[in-house]
């Protein structure tokens, strides 16, 4: 790539990064001036091994979202979440 190439790049990522942190600071500001506070969200936790596919969507339909996923040998453990 060319050294325009490059520049052109750093640009985009430079607006990008400016718009982010102006949204969240314009974001911030509409909270703090309204008195709010933002809480935290509460989550619930599940845990299940071995599922197939159709079990995870059924999951994923309650609301439940799949966070990790790990082997041990031939198993694969699952932690799924969704707010309270």
């Amino acid at each position: 790539m060319t050294m325009e190439g490059h520049m052109r790049q750093y640009r985009t990522a430079l607006v990008v990064l400016v718009c982010v942190l102006l949204a969240f600071v314009i974001g911030w500001k509409a909270d703090a001036q309204q008195g709010r506070t933002a809480k935290p969200p509460v989550w619930e936790y599940r845990d299940g091994a071995n599922m197939t596919i159709q079990q995870l969507n059924a999951l994923g339909s309650e609301g439940w979202e799949l966070v990790v996923v790990t082997s041990y040998g031939k198993d694969y453990y699952y932690i799924l979440k969704r707010q309270k």
